[in-house]
């Protein structure tokens, strides 16, 4: 990348992204224009601030005059890979760079953990965040989980160590961004109403280990059939993580999940902990994989299960009504991440489950074998309800489409009986009726508050 004082730059999107890296390039001396499609409150504020500092901001539009202007542009994590400004740099052969490639150049240390996966990378990078706490190791924990990388710099000397969620979105246009560990999750089906088809997402998560070096470490899921692929073909050092097979990896071993004789941490304060569910065993597993390469006490695992309290609308207990169980797990938007909460039940067929939300063009079917004892009832809600109970009318379970969450929540105490669980996994996005996945959490907690 050329000096940054003598680059002009795009920034697209006004987001927290958009705008923190617009200010830190600014703060480097480089010309910064901004283009924003959409207009609204949070929007507008931004722009006056970047006007303020001298910064052009468009927003309502994208005009071709500020692309054919820059040296390169910056989307923000979620401009579609067909947004017109992107298209029109592609065209004009501009270079285009996401935000955590241009703050890996910017940044004072490169001791980077990158944690992707389609499920389980908010969890998976607040557990480490805790675990590097109960360490005393200095850290920041930054990117697609809230704070941006770039909007961290100011915090982050040599001796930093940087956990860093990364999504698919922010790996598309990475140049030399590297990390020292790499670690990715799980790859399933999910956001096919961005990339053009399945085998594209894989290959933006692959990117992730583009600049690894022999002595970097991937850390990989040993049982999805692509994290095992992937990590096959690598020259790095690498590590598999298995909750299913015995495997010269992190793996279970006389209860305890165990690396070259190591104990991490026991199955039984697994379940004494706030996690449940497979998924999120094996996303300790990774951090366990993290734990070993740094060299960080064990305990420091146990110590941080003691007290860790997963994030909002991760299979969140509501409340208990009548003695039934209502669970938010609205950051589920996808099928696999449905398929692992219902997984975290036994078959005792006291599930009712809320299906249904803006339609990502992903198969319902594979869901089929996961409902068959589990799930009493279906209520399916929003703009995929139709296409949903198509696919899942063979599967025997009940469906019922809905309105609101009001109206499950009183079918649901109407018709349940103590023990039951109304589990709002709903394998879509919120588009269609709400403005994000916590949006849809939080009303759908509303409607139990509002019959206690």
């Amino acid at each position: 990348m050329k000096e940054i004082e003598r680059t002009k730059f795009l920034v697209v999107g006004l987001g927290e992204t958009g705008f923190d890296a617009a200010l830190a390039l600014k703060k480097h001396g480089a010309d910064v224009k901004v283009t924003e499609i959409k207009e609204g409150s949070g929007i507008i504020e931004r722009k006056k601030k970047l006007q303020d500092s001298g910064i052009a901001v468009e927003t309502g539009k994208h005009s071709p005059d500020f692309v054919e202007w820059a040296d390169v542009v910056i989307p923000s994590p979620g401009v579609p890979l067909d947004a017109l400004p992107v298209e029109w740099a592609k065209k004009r052969n501009i270079k285009i760079l996401s935000e955590i490639e241009l703050a890996y150049h910017l940044s004072s240390s490169k001791k980077i953990i990158a944690i992707t996966g389609t499920n389980g990378k908010t969890t998976t990078v607040s557990f480490t965040d805790l675990v590097f706490k109960k360490a005393g190791i200095p850290h920041i924990t930054c990117g697609n989980i809230g704070n941006s990388f770039i909007g961290e710099l100011d915090n982050i000397n040599d001796n930093t160590w940087i956990i860093l969620e990364v999504s698919s979105f922010q790996l598309e246009y990475i140049e030399d961004f590297r990390a020292s560990i790499g670690v990715i999750l799980n790859i399933t089906d999910d956001h096919l109403d961005y990339y053009k088809d399945f085998y594209q997402y894989v290959e933006a998560k692959k990117k992730l280990f583009t600049n690894f070096r022999q002595d970097d470490l991937a850390i990989l899921n040993f049982d999805n059939p692509w994290c095992k692929n992937i990590g096959e073909r690598l020259k790095c050092r690498k590590l598999f993580f298995s909750s299913k097979n015995k495997i010269d990896g992190i793996c279970i071993s006389d209860g305890f999940i165990s690396y070259n004789n190591k104990k991490f941490f026991s199955l039984e304060e697994f379940e004494k902990s706030k996690l449940m569910g497979i998924h999120n065993l094996e996303n300790l597993m990774a951090v366990a994989g993290i734990v070993d390469f740094i060299e960080i006490k064990s305990k420091a695992i146990s110590e941080a299960l003691l007290e860790f309290v997963p994030p909002k609308h991760r299979l969140e207990k509501v409340a208990t009504i009548n003695g039934i169980t209502f669970i938010d797990d609205s950051k589920a938007t996808n099928v696999d991440a449905v398929c692992r909460a219902l997984e975290s039940f036994p078959q005792n067929n006291n599930i009712f489950l809320i299906l249904g939300g803006k339609d990502k063009n992903i198969s319902f079917q594979p869901l089929k074998k996961f409902l068959t004892g589990r799930v009493k009832k279906i209520f399916l809600i929003g703009e995929a309800s139709k296409r949903i109970k198509n696919e899942l009318d063979s599967s025997g379970v009940k469906m019922v489409e809905v309105k609101n969450f009001d109206e499950v929540v009183k079918l649901s105490i109407v018709e349940g009986s103590p023990g039951d669980f109304v589990l709002l996994s709903p394998g879509c996005s919120s588009f269609d009726m709400f403005s994000s996945y916590a949006e849809r959490g939080d009303v759908f907690k509303n409607s139990v508050k509002n019959l206690l």
